[in-house]
């Protein structure tokens, strides 16, 4: 039986893998293709998917701990093919709308139930306290191939612009076909009744534990990240870094991001989680600050690397964290997916402030969300220290 839920590790990589959108610089090049279309929809219907995803992340969750892991990456990958389909007969904006509705639902069913899923199959195995490692080399492994298909899918468009699209739906079928073979996890299939909690009831057990302290803690450095990821390219070329090698930016953060992974546990290994975020609380706060700070565009380029490498890199270490600390061992999901809620709601705030303030100047700007990351993170850190 064991080898059987072994079988789960290799399946996730292709099945995780399928799920990495590697076209959608593409995609936004086939829409402009289209009749009656300007610029300014990509936003449209990119906004409605980031709200998709925001309403759903919770929702999702707990859906995949109620009705279990498996059901949700299947109904997962199925929402996916249809988008991708949508996406691929588009006419208008209105289909663009709906294939990116449906990706962002096929991300929300997937997201922290890969996660969970994978935490229940290393317990199976007996390896649960490797979680941080083997999931580190995962996403790590993932990372670095998603870059070789980023740079090799386009060359397909000189054939046809659809083509790319055309195949990455049938590895999302593949992805499919690999998530109905998966071998089932929970040996309670479903919740039973007399043990299931609301949204409401699991967000105070959350709360009485102190888990949002943690939860704020690593949802604040993911959120600022992503929150300032929209300036980079443009701040960057302000610096005078040749837009021709922006490329080569992305490329060396995956190249951080695959060595960080492989050897994230040994974080766990060696500190402590109140060692590694008293890190954390001057890291990411002195990289913001450095990126103000120095004028050197292919360093502040290095910085950007170092940020989106690290901080990917030691993700799974993060999500260990929060599996650990939940007070519902049962609701593994819905836990990360708090977490990612909180992320959201940094990211869309930062995004609006600080786009505020670097209208004004860009280094101003990333020094200003220093500033207040810092802050943040000092003060869930006391909460965390505390309790």
């Amino acid at each position: 039986m064991n080898n059987n839920y072994k079988s789960n590790l290799w399946k996730f990589f292709i099945f995780a893998l399928s799920q990495r959108r590697n076209f959608i610089p593409i995609l936004s090049i086939f829409f402009l293709t289209l009749p009656n279309t300007t610029a300014k929809q990509i936003g449209l219907y990119t906004g409605i998917g980031y709200l998709t995803s925001f309403l759903f992340e919770i929702p999702s969750g707990y859906f995949s701990d109620v009705f279990g892991h498996k059901r949700s990456l299947i109904f997962s990958k199925i929402a996916m093919i249809c988008s991708q389909l949508f996406f691929i007969f588009a006419s208008s904006v209105y289909w663009f709308i709906a294939g990116s509705i449906l990706m962002a639902t096929s991300l929300s069913l997937s997201s922290g139930t890969k996660e969970a899923f994978m935490h229940d199959t290393l317990k199976k195995l007996k390896r649960e306290k490797e979680f941080s490692k083997v999931m580190g080399k995962l996403s790590a492994n993932i990372s670095v191939v998603s870059v070789v298909l980023i740079v090799l899918l386009p060359f397909f468009t000189s054939i046809n612009i659809l083509v790319p699209l055309w195949i990455w739906l049938f590895v999302d079928f593949i992805g499919l076909f690999i998530s109905f073979t998966f071998v089932n996890t929970n040996n309670h299939k479903t919740i039973q009744k007399k043990d299931q909690k609301s949204v409401l009831q699991l967000f105070k057990d959350a709360h009485k534990f102190k888990f949002f302290s943690i939860a704020i803690f690593t949802g604040a450095i993911t959120g600022f990240h992503l929150g300032s990821s929209g300036f980079r390219s443009v701040y960057l070329d302000q610096l005078g870094y040749p837009i021709i090698f922006l490329g080569f930016v992305m490329g060396l953060s995956r190249l951080i991001w695959f060595v960080v992974g492989n050897y994230a546990h040994l974080i766990e290994e060696k500190f402590t989680m109140k060692q590694h975020f008293l890190f954390e609380i001057f890291f990411f706060p002195l990289l913001f600050f450095a990126i103000a700070f120095f004028s050197n565009p292919y360093f502040v380029g290095l910085l950007f690397s170092i940020i989106v490498g690290y901080q990917w890199g030691r993700h799974q270490v993060i999500n260990n964290y929060l599996l650990n600390y939940n007070p519902n061992p049962k609701y593994k999901a819905t836990i990360i997916s708090f977490m990612k809620q909180i992320s959201a709601m940094f990211q869309f705030s930062m995004a609006f402030i600080g786009g505020f303030v670097m209208n004004y100047s860009y280094k101003l700007g990333y020094a200003f969300l220093g500033i207040v990351l810092f802050l943040f993170l000092v003060c869930s850190y006391y909460y965390i220290k505390k309790h």
